[in-house]
């Protein structure tokens, strides 16, 4: 069981950012949640499932290289348009990690930060960048798939 929390941030108060990684993700199922990320042509697929609080059940596959008609493929299947981000992992005085998330692409503009934390209560030492005021966990909102099928440019 997985613990994770997510957050709006404040884009000026940002730290400097390393290059970071581009992630193109995308879903193949929506019940049981199957996602795919593909990291520099290595496929990673994931069978997810949520529970209130931030709680998750993930099972995840080793990284397989892949090629570009591959990649062309898997995106074909996916049950709605992949998004793609560029993430920045932040490392904070505690050693946790901060995965900083600037979208690319129908949702650039949108910067969202998650931390996975060790217990549901475990205290969390906020950075100035990270909006606590804006958790948006559990907002559906703000959830990758549906990222992909109404972009955040569409909100308006």
């Amino acid at each position: 069981m997985e613990i994770e929390r997510k957050f709006l941030v404040h884009h000026d108060l940002l730290p400097p950012l390393s290059a970071g990684e581009k992630i193109i993700q995308g879903y193949l199922s929506e019940k049981p949640m199957v996602r795919f990320r593909i990291i520099n042509y290595n496929l990673i697929i994931t069978v997810k499932q949520y529970f209130s609080g931030g709680r998750r059940f993930e099972l995840e596959t080793p990284a397989k290289k892949v090629t570009e008609e591959e990649i062309a493929k898997i995106q074909e299947l996916a049950i709605s348009p992949p998004i793609i981000k560029i993430r920045h992992k932040i490392k904070d005085e505690l050693g946790l990690i901060w995965e900083l998330d600037i979208y690319e692409g129908p949702n650039k503009g949108l910067v969202t930060v998650d931390i996975e934390l060790p217990t549901e209560d475990y205290p969390i030492n906020f950075p100035a960048w990270v909006d606590r005021e804006h958790e948006i966990t559990e907002n559906e909102h703000y959830n990758n798939l549906n990222l992909s099928r109404k972009p955040y440019s569409s909100w308006a």
